[in-house]
């Protein structure tokens, strides 16, 4: 399975809040999610191609959750696997040992819900702003045709056309810091 994901930033999540609701979704209350991520020694972001592992450990309310992400050939196109773990400290030390280090932390408010196949997220990020993000898994198919499929339903939503963003978080706050 792929996760394929769109994203844009917005000013305002009331009027995206409710036309979410008419279409009959119900968000969850913010979950505050506070993201390590962590690259091989050696690999930057500008190094991020396709095949590249990206991990991360993920501490939010009573879970931790540790991501391996595997860089498809377009950037929000991905395999992903997700485990909870029970000592994100110690997990932290073994990604040492095995040569990762980490490169990026990144803390946000999200809130989701479901639409149909897709999740939704609304998402406040630190140091970056706010943003609308819509992601859906698939076994196959054209990466970037789905993508904007997905980033039209956003636009329903009431993103603006130019404001699509095609990177993750992390390299959003990398591009950030460099400049």
């Amino acid at each position: 399975m792929r996760e394929i994901e769109v994203k844009a930033r917005v000013d305002n999540f009331e009027p995206i809040i409710k036309k979410l609701e008419s279409l009959g979704c119900s968000l969850s209350q913010p979950i505050i999610q506070d993201d390590q991520v962590f690259l091989q020694a050696g690999i930057g972001f500008g190094d991020l191609t396709a095949g590249i592992n990206v991990l991360r450990i993920r501490r939010q309310e009573q879970k931790n959750i540790f991501t391996l992400k595997i860089r498809g050939t377009r950037e929000l196109d991905s395999v992903e696997r997700e485990t909870e773990i029970s000592d994100p400290d110690k997990l932290e030390e073994i990604l040492k040992y095995l040569g990762y280090r980490e490169v990026m932390r990144l803390r946000k408010s999200r809130r989701k819900c479901q639409h149909g196949e897709l999740e939704i997220c609304l998402d406040e990020v630190e140091g970056l702003g706010k943003f609308i993000e819509a992601e859906k898994m698939v076994e196959d198919g054209d990466g970037g045709e789905i993508q904007n499929e997905l980033f039209n339903f956003l636009v329903t939503l009431g993103a603006e056309k130019d404001s699509r963003v095609s990177s993750g978080y992390d390299i959003l706050m990398y591009k950030k810091n460099e400049n």
